[in-house]
């Protein structure tokens, strides 16, 4: 008989076993930091009394919540449990109160998530860049003041949609990333952030409001010549044609695709335009 219980953190150890089998790499800390975020969200699904699969919530305020790291063990697929999991975060989080519920799939999930319910809003590509070691560049943007940080959690919560800060913040207290930026004025504030792992490195989320011509390419330059020499991957929204030129420009190479998907309706939130990489696939 199928049961879906709250994780707890002796499932940690499961989890990462479980993810490990489709090399998502995450991290016990990862999942911590998930239940840090939202320690009722988080959830195994049983059969009888083995442990067999598992899904994740992020919520942010009333505004939105988002759905990560659906999977089922190897030895369990075929049996409805994903179906099981994913219909349970989303009655868990409509009894919340959360307004729009959404979630990343790449596009061989496409028709599973349909079948549930969501919709496609835009499409995403999947970028790699080989390792290298970048050049340097001349007058890198910068920060000037500490303060900014408040100035960019702003200009993160616009072009989101919803308030992420208390995520961006415990990733940057945690050393698990770190991040670059700039702010000209007060209608200006861009910041890319990088996240490092044991065989690869990510870039997201990557905001540029009202950028000079210029600008993106010169803080990617920057961020590449900062990261250590391997692999680095990143998701942009296909639309965001400046992103996408960007990245090419800078050796980065389409892997796969994938899409943004809602439940029940397509929603028009925050600003899809300033969006340069996407923050956190099983986030938000």
């Amino acid at each position: 008989m199928l049961r879906i219980k709250r994780m707890q953190s002796k499932d940690i150890p499961f989890a990462v076993r479980l993810t490990d089998q489709e090399e998502w790499g995450i991290t016990p800390n990862a999942y911590r930091r998930l239940r840090r975020l939202n320690p009722r969200g988080c959830f195994i699904a049983y059969d009888g009394i083995t442990r067999t699969g598992l899904t994740t919530t992020t919520v942010y305020g009333k505004e939105l919540a988002w759905i990560g790291n659906v999977i089922v063990d190897e030895g369990h697929r075929g049996k409805h449990i994903g179906q099981s999991l994913v219909e349970h975060a989303v009655s868990f989080l409509q009894k919340s109160g959360v307004r729009h519920i959404a979630l990343y799939c790449f596009s061989e999930h496409e028709r599973f998530y349909e079948n549930l319910g969501f919709v496609k809003d835009s499409s995403f590509l999947r970028l790699r860049r080989s390792a290298a070691r970048a050049k340097h560049p001349k007058n890198p943007p910068q920060f000037r003041r500490p303060p900014l940080l408040t100035k960019v959690m702003a200009a993160d919560r616009k072009a989101f949609g919803a308030d992420r800060s208390k995520l961006i913040l415990d990733v940057l207290r945690e050393k698990a990333g770190w991040y670059i930026g700039s702010g000209r004025d007060a209608s200006s504030a861009s910041y890319l952030m990088s996240r490092e792992y044991p065989d690869d490195c990510e870039i997201g989320p990557w905001i540029c409001t009202n950028p000079l011509r210029d600008e993106p390419g010169e803080m990617l330059s920057r961020a590449l010549a900062i990261i250590r020499p391997a692999p680095v991957e990143i998701s942009c929204l296909q639309q965001n044609r400046g992103a996408v030129h960007t990245l090419k420009a800078n050796h980065f190479r389409k892997v796969r695709e994938g899409y943004r998907m809602f439940f029940e309706q397509r929603t028009e939130i925050g600003n899809d335009t300033s969006q340069y990489a996407l923050g956190f696939l099983d986030k938000g």
